[in-house]
């Protein structure tokens, strides 16, 4: 979807943002691995800045409610009917649906051939295959091999939640009016920040077998409630906001053009992407809920802002946004789901099966750390390539109604590199 047009203008940058979401949490989970204490100052800095690369799943979030809220935000500016919910539906079903199953499938049945205890197996799964995980620690994680699948559910879940507030937000007040339909989302926000303080209140687990040294149960029970649906769909509303923005935008394209001209939205872009940046390295040795609204994770909301700026800044840029889409980043971007769903399994079965020391805090020397991680991230992309035209792909074109397999036609050498 990073790809939409309208008119002559692309979504520049949203490409960018989600191979930065992707790597940085590949990065988050192989730093991990690495002995911090032994390594020189600079490097303990470097690996303090890679620890926070987690907060990737919050621009997963952020983008997921920029680019499915898009659409709807065009139809409502533009006064056309409300989008097809059956669509909407088929298409998510399509991109999230075969990928996750998949991956599940193969955590499953390597649990079974390992033979590796799992708690609350037949729970976890029913869950899982429901996507509702994240609403009980005993069910947050689908599988011990294969973490990151956690946050399926909470996407699932924040897909839910978007229409039925756009039906809302299609039915109340004037249609074209920017400023309401940016309070409305705004009181949105509120409200999701009003539910989450009485979830806090009602649902904060037990101390009871709660922490990481309990396994990944008791690291759920640790999680939660700070990490939960509602709350995380505070990340998403940030995306949705950005939408409108750029919504907004479009509409008045000669105001635009000459903003772009004097480098307005790449100065924005730049320097939110700064921001971002000097927010991680002044967040580097805090605990992982110190910066952050109604302790939810990932610097929430002022990282999740930050991006929505360059989100809605960057498709208006005259640079910021080809730079943010370069040719590495647009792929890492296309097989970016892949990514995230498998790259962890490896990590597991080469902490398990292959190399001892490949645990938390379990290796000490630097290069022989780069080694393995470097292995892990060509294994991770091998495998995000096969996933993506193999299985997700299929059913993303069939949601298009376009042939399960269709056969690329004739390009030009040019276009073809390109």
């Amino acid at each position: 979807m990073s790809n939409l047009r309208l008119g002559s203008t692309r979504l520049s940058g949203a490409d960018g943002v989600r191979a930065i979401a992707c790597l940085s949490v590949i990065l988050h989970h192989l730093s991990q691995k690495l002995i911090m204490p032994a390594q020189k100052p600079w490097l303990q800095e470097l690996q303090a800045v890679l620890l926070l690369g987690n907060s990737g799943v919050s621009l997963f979030f952020l983008l997921s409610g920029f680019l499915l809220s898009f659409p709807f935000w065009s139809a409502y500016l533009n006064n056309d009917p409300y989008p097809s919910l059956r669509t909407y539906t088929l298409r998510r079903a399509a991109r999230i649906m075969p990928g996750f199953y998949v991956s599940l499938l193969v955590c499953l049945f390597l649990t079974w051939r390992l033979d590796i205890p799992m708690e609350y197996l037949g729970r976890r799964i029913a869950a899982a295959v429901t996507f509702t995980s994240g609403f009980h620690y005993t069910t947050f994680f689908p599988s011990d091999l294969n973490g990151p699948l956690w946050s399926i559910s909470f996407e699932v879940f924040c897909y839910l939640l978007m229409p039925l507030f756009m039906a809302v937000f299609f039915l109340l007040g004037k249609r074209h009016s920017f400023s309401k339909a940016i309070l409305f989302w705004v009181a949105v926000f509120g409200l999701v920040l009003a539910a989450n303080a009485l979830i806090h209140h009602w649902f904060t687990p037990s101390e009871q077998g709660r922490g990481w040294d309990y396994g990944q149960v008791g690291g759920a029970k640790f999680w939660m409630p700070r990490y939960n649906p509602v709350g995380f769909f505070g990340h998403f509303t940030i995306g949705i906001l950005a939408a409108g923005i750029t919504n907004a935008l479009l509409q008045r394209r000669s105001r635009v053009e000459r903003l772009s001209k004097l480098g307005v939205f790449d100065a924005a872009a730049v320097l939110a992407l700064g921001l971002a940046g000097l927010l991680i390295w002044r967040m580097r040795h805090a605990g992982e809920f110190d910066f952050s609204l109604q302790q939810q994770p990932y610097l929430f909301p002022v990282y999740a802002i930050l991006f929505g700026i360059v989100l809605f800044s960057a498709p208006f840029s005259r640079y910021a946004g080809r730079v943010l889409d370069n040719r590495l980043f647009r792929y890492t971007a296309k097989v970016s789901f892949g990514l995230y769903i498998w790259h962890y399994l490896f990590i597991t079965l080469i902490e398990k099966y292959g190399i001892q020391d490949f645990h938390y805090s379990g290796v000490r020397d630097v290069w022989r750390w780069l080694g393995i991680s470097m292995s892990v991230v060509v294994i991770s992309y091998a495998a995000a390539t096969i996933s993506y035209y193999a299985i997700e792909q299929p059913f993303i074109n069939w949601s298009k109604g376009k042939p399960f397999f269709r056969r690329k036609r004739k390009e030009s050498s040019t276009s073809a590199a390109v």
